[in-house]
């Protein structure tokens, strides 16, 4: 049962890039960065999809659609490189989402290698782009000029007047069809500096993805736990519409943290960007080994915060209820945590704290990873067997006619998530009551709250 926080100082934590990368880690640290910028609506998003293989980034066609940074490894003839995709630069938006998408792309641009300046070639240069040209001339980094949308020889023609900008050498894509896209990433790796080798023997970071429902404070939880404003927050639920991957070392381990859009119920979600943002955020939850499902303490643990943790369940992911604005509410524990395990299958563990405040937010992410190796532990044939006759004796298994289901052996076959071999006398005399109450009891006899179980029944 966990405690009201305190305002403990949070342990130390500071972002990776001097490290070798992980292998197979989506955001690896010691390769060069590449990143990319421009004024809204060129296809930045488009030709980060193109580049990084992957369809992480929502593209649309409403200007604006990218607000946070993302992040991603591409590789081209045997050169690795980080990808970074940014918000679109407007000086003129005089908004707060606008100001802040644009000191996202500030910051970008100041841990940037190499900047890839997208402009629209059908539309030349405009006087956003010349503005934008002004900033990346002043940050003194080298910038390739992208003119993107070349889909003929003849924009390609056109696109050579781009040249005027004079920030940097013009090369035409067609990010949308992958024309001259080859051609391109051969002069990009030929720019990169060189990076370190890597590891190929090290494991990935733990992947802890923050999801719940929108305006809880998840990326305020995230700008919180990294001391910085990594990403766009605002009291507009939706703010975040990509999942956001930031590798970070706590205490001398590094982590990957995963901000994702806010998921709402089937029937109040849009379509479009909405759409589209609520199933990378569930993408986001394959990828990772915990997710930390953000609940807001004025309202408690809702339905829809439950209905997240099933989410995450699904996608084998271990979960840790994270009850946020602690300093507005403080609702009764007791109550949380039993409605928590009533309601859930997987039993959440909670952890409360307070973005605004730091009351709490030292414990978790020790937490998660607490349950990060909990799915990784092998429990003992013989203790799972011991447990498996005393929770026979404890409540027989169900029957059918003459016939009683008999528990004959229980092994673990394999982690991440725990999975366990149960030989019965007839899988058919297996009910669906009695199978998760005996999953509800091995999740207490082993301390298994939080962490998805796959149980296979088989006859033998």
């Amino acid at each position: 049962m966990p405690e009201p926080p305190d305002p403990q100082t949070p342990p130390r934590r500071r972002h990776v890039r001097d490290r070798p990368a992980p292998a197979g880690s989506t955001v690896a640290a010691g390769q060069p960065v590449v990143v990319i910028v421009g004024y809204p609506n060129v296809g930045k998003s488009t030709l980060f999809n193109r580049l990084s293989g992957r369809r992480d980034a929502v593209v649309d066609a409403m200007p604006g659609v990218t607000r946070d940074r993302r992040q991603a490894g591409a590789d081209w003839n045997g050169r690795a490189f980080q990808l970074v995709d940014t918000g679109g630069i407007d000086e003129a938006d005089p908004t707060p989402i606008g100001r802040q998408v644009a000191a996202q792309a500030a910051r970008a641009v100041e841990d940037a290698d190499l900047i890839l300046f997208v402009v629209d070639a059908t539309a030349g240069a405009t006087a956003g782009d010349l503005e934008v040209t002004e900033r990346l001339r002043r940050s003194g980094r080298p910038v390739v000029v992208v003119a993107n949308k070349c889909d003929n020889e003849r924009a390609e023609l056109e696109a050579q007047a781009l040249w005027g900008l004079g920030i940097g050498d013009v090369i035409p894509v067609s990010a949308l069809h992958g024309r001259g896209v080859g051609d391109f990433l051969d002069e990009l790796v030929a720019r990169l500096p060189d990076a370190p080798e890597h590891d190929l023997e090290r494991t990935s970071p733990p992947a802890l993805c923050i999801m719940g429902r929108p305006n809880v404070g998840k990326s305020s939880i995230l700008n919180a736990l990294l001391g910085e404003e990594r990403v766009v927050v605002h009291d507009v639920p939706g703010t975040t519409r990509d999942p956001v991957d930031t590798l970070i070392e706590v205490d001398g381990r590094e982590v990957v943290l995963i901000d994702t859009a806010g998921l709402r119920r089937r029937g109040r979600m849009r379509e479009g960007v909405e759409h589209y943002s609520q199933i990378r955020a569930l993408q986001a939850a394959e990828r990772s080994d915990v997710a930390l499902v953000v609940c807001d303490a004025t309202e408690g643990v809702t339905d829809a915060d439950l209905g997240a943790v099933d989410q995450a369940a699904k996608a084998h992911c271990a979960t840790l209820l994270v009850v946020n604005k602690w300093d507005l509410a403080q609702p009764d524990l007791d109550q949380l945590h039993g409605r928590a395990r009533r309601k859930s299958r997987q039993r959440p563990p909670i952890e409360v704290c307070s973005a605004v405040t730091g009351e709490g937010l030292h414990r978790i992410i020790p937490a998660a990873l607490r349950l990060y190796e909990k799915g990784r532990s092998r429990i003992p044939t013989g203790k799972l067997n011991t447990a498996l006759r005393e929770l026979a004796e404890e409540r027989p298994g169900p029957r059918k006619g003459k016939r009683r289901l008999s528990l004959r052996y229980l092994v673990q076959t394999g982690v991440a998530p725990p999975t366990f071999r149960l030989d019965v006398n007839d899988r058919s005399l297996m009910t669906r009551d009695y199978g998760f109450w005996l999953e509800n009891r091995l999740r207490e006899r082993f301390g298994l709250d939080g962490v998805p179980l796959i149980i296979e029944v088989r006859t033998r």
